[in-house]
């Protein structure tokens, strides 16, 4: 399966809750009412979970080993018990997990899968297609039942949530990786503090700010990217956001098109990406944007930006691991230098407030699905039920209790102690927190990093704690109407959106590299023409359906 980049944001954000405290989200106003704590310290679960379930599989009563496969490219499945978390877990809950790797051809291995009847006990996956090709071929085993006995997807997610899992056939099928109930996003902004600074600290709010700030960068420092877009200048994309309330990047960036007016529309006509791509282009002629934005790897941009070498730096993740270290370093030799995430910038005339470079959908970002080669599929949802409430989160993020934590609070979060806040980082490394990252609470998490933050020294609060909670999980909208909007790829939609993204990739490219405005307007009129004949319409279409389905689902209809 190809990677999409919405997916890859999603995971970021996800592997960055491991070095940052925890993960990614707004407040506490949005936890659920507080339960019993529990004790994470036991060899048996929750009492939540044996109260709620006498009759229902007790972890740790017996051995439960499954195998899971990751039906991604990119992905490779970290070891079991290869650090502090799940090697406890092994050996006090007698939970084995045997990773199964795509090798880098996803798509082939899950075919030849399901082809041969040769399935792993657990996949995950995008929600979609892949999802439909099991369960149509009676692959995968219902779930619904295991919702009502086991507490903790139901009681964090909510039925509204799980609803938007149901199948065509009415039965819940999957089992949802960061969800959430609240705002999240690693996107937008980031600044050199330094740069800034020494340029006199002008006023960044309007796309004209913006541009006259770039200008003077280039003047003043020859050897420095003004503006930093990331690979494939994903960065461009964010700029959508600011050129209209409510707009967000990922019309461009994973659906190809924008809703308005109750319908799905071309993204190649649409005004708003027209008058981004024009403001992109004026800044890469004048060589305002780093020149290499749609060749440059990931590796070269760290290194830029480890270097102090980027002014201004756009992207869909701008508090990655690598920039948080890379921001330590530097504040470390020069208190002065460093990075900051600031307010996302807007056209004049828009409502800075309503502008939305993030997005977060109440699904999180994918599934696990339980395949009917399991020999005991209540066992592995007991299992996971487990992982993703208060026990499992904070034994996978702080270890198991008693060396970072040894209580929980009124609110089932765990009380860190001295260990946690004196331990250098690089000790706690060697724990490999957070590594095994493929299902996950983001509520849960993140209501229970604020209520920690809130106990410290400003001092002690990590770096992207302190930018996620002043900028971008403020900047992100509630997008769950708009998911599972993916066409199976071998329909007329499908082979469309192959189609479409391809011809997509080719003229923002063109129009990256136009020479006026002019030509940015011919070849977005050339893209529209060819994507129309090449079936654009019918992707349009399903979009739209799929889109309206949802808003009668998530209304109860």
């Amino acid at each position: 399966m190809k990677r999409t980049r919405k997916s890859w944001v999603a995971i970021m954000s996800a592997l960055l809750i491991a070095s940052s405290v925890i993960g990614a989200c707004s407040n506490g106003n949005n936890k659920p009412e507080a339960s019993p704590a529990g004790s994470a310290g036991e060899s048996t679960p929750s009492s939540d979970n044996a109260s709620a379930s006498p009759a229902g599989f007790q972890l740790g009563s017996q051995p439960l080993k499954f195998s899971m496969y990751g039906n991604y490219d990119w992905l490779t499945l970290d070891p079991w018990a290869d650090d502090v978390s799940t090697k406890w877990i092994q050996d006090n809950l007698k939970v084995t997990i045997e990773p199964v790797q795509s090798g880098g051809a996803a798509q082939q291995k899950f075919s030849t899968m399901l082809a041969t009847d040769d399935l792993t006990d657990v996949i995950l996956l995008d929600r979609g297609p892949d999802v439909e090709k099991l369960r149509q071929a009676g692959k995968l085993v219902p779930l619904d039942d295991y919702y009502n006995k086991y507490p903790n997807f139901k009681k964090w997610m909510g039925d509204e949530t799980i609803n938007m899992l149901r199948s065509s056939d009415g039965h819940i099928y999957q089992m949802p990786n960061w969800y959430t109930t609240s705002a999240n996003g690693n996107a937008g902004y980031l600044i050199n503090r330094k740069v800034y600074k020494e340029l006199g600290s002008p006023t960044l709010e309007t796309f004209d700010d913006l541009y006259a700030y770039l200008q003077k960068v280039k003047a003043t420092y020859p050897d420095m990217v003004p503006l930093e877009t990331d690979v494939e200048a994903q960065g461009v994309q964010i700029l959508t956001s600011g050129f209209a309330e409510g707009y967000s990047p990922s019309w461009p960036g994973t659906n190809r098109a924008v809703p308005a007016d109750g319908k799905f529309v071309s993204i190649f006509t649409d005004p708003v990406f027209n008058e981004t791509m024009k403001y992109a282009s004026k800044l890469f002629r004048e060589k305002l944007m780093t020149q290499d934005t749609l060749t440059e790897k990931k590796e070269q941009v760290f290194e830029k930006l480890t270097n102090g070498k980027v002014a201004v730096f756009t992207a869909y993740s701008v508090l990655e691991n690598q920039i948080n270290s890379a921001n330590t370093l530097m504040r470390k030799n020069d208190p002065e230098s460093g990075y900051e995430v600031i307010w996302p910038v807007h056209k004049e005339g828009v409502n800075k407030d309503k502008v939305y470079p993030n997005s977060y959908n109440r699904l999180g970002w994918n599934v696990n699905v339980i395949t009917t080669a399991a020999k005991d599929p209540e066992a592995i949802f007991a299992f996971m039920d487990w992982l993703t409430g208060p026990e499992g989160m904070s034994t996978l993020y702080f270890g198991p209790k008693g060396k970072y934590w040894s209580e929980m609070d009124e609110n089932e979060y765990p009380v860190l102690n001295d260990a946690w806040f004196n331990t250098p980082l690089e000790e706690k490394d060697k724990d490999k927190l957070g590594r095994w990252a493929w299902v996950g609470n983001t509520t849960y998490l993140d209501t229970m990093k604020m209520a920690n933050n809130a106990k410290m020294e400003p001092e002690q609060v990590q770096w992207p704690d302190t930018q996620q909670s002043a900028v971008t999980w403020k900047t992100s909208q509630d997008l769950t109407a708009f998911i599972n909007l993916m066409p199976a790829g071998d329909s007329e939609a499908g082979i469309a959106k192959t189609a479409v993204d391809e011809i997509f990739k080719k003229y923002y490219a063109q129009a990256l590299f136009a020479k006026s405005d002019e030509e940015v307007d011919a070849i977005l009129k050339k893209a529209e023409d060819e994507a129309m004949s090449q079936g654009y319409q019918k992707l349009l279409d399903y979009e739209t359906e799929a889109w309206q389905n949802n808003l009668k689902q998530m209304a109860g209809q």
